[in-house]
This record gives C-alpha cells, structure tokens and sequence, in this order.
C-alpha cells in the first residue's frame, strides 16, 4: 500500500453560515477610502460583542503636515496589513501583530513630503464578556524626553444591539471615540502638554478627523430617526375597495 494510501482522510473544512442579518460583504479598501473623513474607519457595518472589525487607516503627506504619535494599549490583538505605502519601511503586502502596547504614527519618514503616503488594514475584535470587555488606553508623552505626559483610560464595551433602548443605528467606533476624548484632554490643558521632567511645552494633538467622524456619525444617526419619525407620523393611505 503506498503511503498516501495510509493517510488518514481529511475531512472538508467547514465555514458556518453567516449569523442572521450579517450577510457576507466585500468591499475595495481603496475605493472606501477615498471618500473617509478619518485616518480610521471600520470597513463593515458589522459590530458586536466578539465580532471581527477590519477597519482601513490612510494617511498622505503634505507641506506642514504632522502626523503627531501617541500610545495604544489594547488587550485584545490587532493584525495590521499594508496595501500601499511610500516613503517609510513598510511595503505593500507586509503583515504584523501589534504589540498589547504599541506607538500609533505612520511608518513614514517625512510626513511634510506630499509623495508619502500609508493604506493600511487594521483588524481590531469588539470586546466580549469573555474578553472582560477590555479597558483600552491612550499615553501620550514628551516628545523630548518620553516621559508620559497624560495616561487616558476608557472601557472599548462593543454596541448595543441594534434593537436595544438607546442603540444607534450607524454605532461609531470605541477606539475612536476613546482616543479622541484622550486627545481632547490632552489638547485643554498646557499644564498637561508640559513635560514635568525637561519642561517642553508639547503641542497639541491633531484632532480634526476624528472630530469630523463624531459630529457626522451623531448626524447621520439624528438624520434617520427624524425619516422614522416622519414615515410612522404619515397618514396610512385610503383603504382599497
């Protein structure tokens, strides 16, 4: 008997089918992200505890420009996957974990040089009960000595159900939401922006993106329930004979 022949059988792997209401989606990163008003920007509209959250990450180049550079601490793995870059040392189809706690800048050299550019997936997970619902965290420090500047906790707990009180229809995203109110603590206060241990006042950190992706998020959600309100007010028609 060969040797194959004593192999035991493989048995066909097998996917589940898709959880109710969550069809299988696909879409261009490239095309999503041209039209994102962030540098983050979950790529499906799946959320919830334990679900799988790809989100694209763009970043370009340009006179003046200043990516700024933060810490992220999250408990839950993060896979980063390049789909174009110039100017760092990151390529095309690189692939790697984040540490639990890693620098938040893009790999590019000279943010001000307009050729430079980074386009990049990066998977994230919606807390889980199992997870703990993991506590996330922001660090900000000195960009002259490192020293930690200002530490901001937040508790990244998944959405809620899409028919549950208080649920949103189009949910944003935790990570965002989170680093963006450690940012704009960060931002209020000089006092908090200068380095307790060689005394550089640090500038602020660009926030503007992040604020866009908020404000239209509460708009967007605030506009579909005026159009539920407005089609559940409408006088039913005149009943057919």
């Amino acid at each position: 008997m060969a040797l194959a022949d004593r192999r035991p059988a493989r048995s066909a792997p097998r996917i589940p089918p898709p959880t109710a209401g969550k069809i299988p989606l696909k879409v261009s990163i490239f095309e999503k992200m041209q039209t994102t008003n962030t540098t983050l920007l979950p790529l499906f509209p799946y959320r919830g505890e334990g679900a799988i959250v790809p989100c694209g990450a763009i970043f370009t180049g340009g006179p003046g420009r200043d990516f700024g550079h933060f810490f992220h601490t999250n408990p839950l793995d993060e896979v980063v996957l390049t789909f174009g870059a110039s100017g760092g040392n990151v390529h095309a189809g690189d692939v790697h974990v984040l540490a639990k706690t890693h620098g938040v800048r893009p790999d590019i050299k000279d943010p001000t040089d307009p050729s430079t550019f980074l386009v990049t997936c990066i998977t994230q997970r919606d807390a889980s009960e199992a997870s703990g619902y993991g506590r996330e965290a922001i660090t900000f420090r000195c960009h002259g000595c490192s020293e930690v500047l200002l530490r901001f906790e937040f508790a990244a707990l998944p959405p809620l159900p899409p028919h549950a009180a208080g649920a949103e229809r189009y949910p944003t995203f935790a990570t965002i939401t989170g680093t963006l109110a450690a940012a704009e603590a960060f931002n209020a206060d000089v006092a908090q922006r200068t380095c307790r241990k060689c005394g550089r006042v640090n500038a602020p950190f660009p926030i503007r993106g992040w604020i866009r992706y908020v404000a239209q998020s509460r708009t967007v959600n605030e506009a579909r329930r005026t159009l539920t309100a407005q089609a559940t007010s409408m006088p039913a028609g005149p009943e057919k004979e």
